[in-house]
């Protein structure tokens, strides 16, 4: 004969897991509804979680995996010569780096950080005033050409008009002769020869659109530097000397 199942069973059965024995009051268990609501938190939060671990990550490829950053120092070889320098200076024809003929870079005058690169230029920028900053920088090995110190005397002299003019900064001046293989450039110089310091320059035309340059050239360590500026930063000549030499040495440590 089947027992039928007793009042007790029935309630028990319909009170689940929420029947807590009357003996052990220190036990209390959360009822069924909570924990299931709990398990769902903690589902959500999960997926949560990842999908922001995968936004991050995208973030991190869209940054470093399409092409990657540029590498904060590259280093390049010219002759015997290696130089190690931020990546910003270095110009389009010279940014592989490696071993080149000649080595192109650029740099802010007064300071001589880098300027290799026209990430700074926006709408408002002012551009002649930019312009005006920018020193380039070309290193070649140093050829069986009149050393650059002695040019005043020994090359320019003798295509020079006799009249001289001073120039704010304490540089003498005077205009190459018409015909001249020099011809509409003037030649700034430090008194008293121009070893210091000697720089052909463009002469100022109202018709050009661009300001007037000058070039600088000088000779260290078997390599020949060319600098290239605006004629506005012939006044701070000293400066603009020890900077681009400063900027050299400092490369080749």
């Amino acid at each position: 004969m089947t027992s039928q199942p007793s009042r007790n069973d029935d309630s028990h059965r319909r009170q689940g897991c929420a029947n807590v024995p009357a003996d052990n009051a220190a036990i209390r268990t959360r009822p069924c509804g909570e924990s299931k609501l709990m398990s769902s938190k903690f589902t959500a939060l999960c997926v949560g979680a990842a999908a922001l671990l995968l936004l991050i990550g995208a973030g991190l490829f869209l940054h470093f995996g399409r092409g990657g950053a540029a590498p904060p120092t590259r280093q390049a070889f010219v002759g015997a010569a290696r130089f190690t320098l931020l990546s910003g200076y270095f110009r389009p024809s010279s940014r592989d780096g490696g071993r080149l003929d000649r080595l192109d870079l650029a740099a802010f005058f007064p300071d001589f950080g880098p300027a290799g690169e026209a990430g700074d230029i926006d709408g408002k920028t002012d551009l002649a005033e930019r312009y005006q900053r920018l020193v380039f920088i070309t290193v070649t090995p140093a050829d069986s050409s009149l050393d650059p110190a002695e040019r005043p005397t020994k090359l320019y002299a003798r295509f020079l008009e006799p009249d001289q003019w001073s120039h704010p900064g304490g540089l003498l001046a005077s205009a190459f002769q018409a015909g001249s293989p020099f011809e509409g450039q003037e030649l700034y110089f430090a008194a008293p020869e121009g070893r210091a310091f000697s720089a052909r320059c463009s002469r100022p035309d109202q018709t050009q659109k661009t300001p007037n340059s000058c070039t600088y050239d000088f000779r260290v360590d078997g390599l020949d530097i060319e600098l290239r500026f605006s004629a506005a930063l012939l006044s701070e000549w000293e400066k603009l000397s020890a900077g681009a030499r400063g900027l050299i040495e400092a490369a080749r440590r």
